[in-house]
């Protein structure tokens, strides 16, 4: 699946596609690590999952011009991850 960021074309996985769908349909929205698990792998899970974490890491690599300083994906300490929309 590929996206566009700022004119340049990109290619995610099916699965980082999903996610990066997920949350860009609810820009400022901070989505837990379950919800997120939950709408985009469409699986529940119990207990404490850090598998989406290694997904947005590789869509920060891919889409982050600063992944130390992402300014797309953004963690919310405690809560999970916003997408944040220019």
């Amino acid at each position: 699946s590929n996206v566009k960021i700022k004119g340049k074309e990109i290619s995610l996985t099916a699965t980082e596609a999903k996610i990066l769908n997920t949350m860009a349909k609810a820009p400022n929205r901070v989505f837990s690590r379950e919800e997120l698990i939950a709408y985009a792998l469409n699986y529940e899970f119990e207990g404490y999952d850090r598998s989406i974490d290694t997904y947005i890491k590789s869509i920060r690599l891919k889409i982050e011009p600063d992944r130390k300083k992402p300014k797309f994906i953004v963690t919310v300490h405690g809560a999970g991850y916003k997408f944040v929309g220019e």
